[in-house]
């Protein structure tokens, strides 16, 4: 007899909202995003994502969880008292596309975003944040991503990868999960920021082979510590 695979359960809006919110947080806090930005996780009944900037909705250091909004997968809001963003269609796209995405994060951080305009590699040079980001694709345009037909392109330009540039415009980072998401887009910043510093100096830096990042992936720890660090620091 064959056996029927669950898929598992999808975490609840409330869940959503607080991770959301502690994302945010952790992403002002990182200089990644300030009022700009969002991060959003699929929840059962559609999509947790931060609420449209407005005259009440600012920082994102300051949002709290019951200020998070739900949509659906077209991006009309389900339940909240503000909008979603106008770009909520980089989220909705993704995880129409996507089945297998938790969560996804879009920011404009500094040194990520140059080198999607240089159309620089971020090669592995760093040793943890290496074992994090690999295929960085890239979508060319600098557009905000304000209708489905955009966002179904940068679906399609982010492809499998869990990064992509948004050329002169800021990154992408999905993830099954939230936590791994928000990890891979602060991993990504700091590689970045190696990779320019690198540049620089006009000198042609080591790029760490493939075994030497398997072996760090196999012995890094696990994404729950990453996150309470950033949470004791942020949340």
């Amino acid at each position: 007899m064959s056996q029927t695979t669950t898929a598992p359960a999808l975490p609840t809006a409330d869940e959503g909202r607080t991770l959301v919110a502690d994302a945010g947080r952790i992403l002002s806090g990182l200089g990644l995003v300030d009022y700009l930005g969002h991060s959003s996780m699929r929840v059962e009944g559609g999509v947790i994502v931060k609420p449209k900037h407005s005259p009440t909705i600012r920082d994102a250091s300051h949002l709290t969880a019951e200020q998070m909004v739900l949509v659906n997968l077209d991006g009309e809001l389900l339940e909240g008292n503000d909008p979603p963003p106008s770009e909520v269609y980089i989220h909705t796209e993704i995880y129409r596309a996507r089945p297998d995405v938790g969560a996804v994060v879009h920011t404009h951080q500094k040194a990520a975003t140059l080198l999607g305009v240089l159309e620089a590699p971020i090669r592995p040079i760093l040793h943890i944040p290496s074992s994090y980001v690999d295929d960085v694709h890239l979508w060319p345009h600098a557009n905000l991503v304000a209708d489905r037909s955009l966002g179904a392109e940068l679906a399609a330009a982010l492809g499998d990868a869990s990064y992509c540039h948004l050329q002169g415009h800021g990154i992408i980072s999905v993830a099954p999960t939230l936590k791994e998401a928000v990890v891979g887009a602060v991993m990504m910043e700091e590689l970045a920021v190696a990779n320019l510093e690198a540049l620089r100096t006009g000198l042609t830096p080591r790029e760490i082979p493939e075994g030497e990042l398997a072996e760090l992936r196999r012995l890094r720890g696990g994404i729950e510590g990453r996150w309470q660090y950033l949470i004791e620091q942020f949340g």
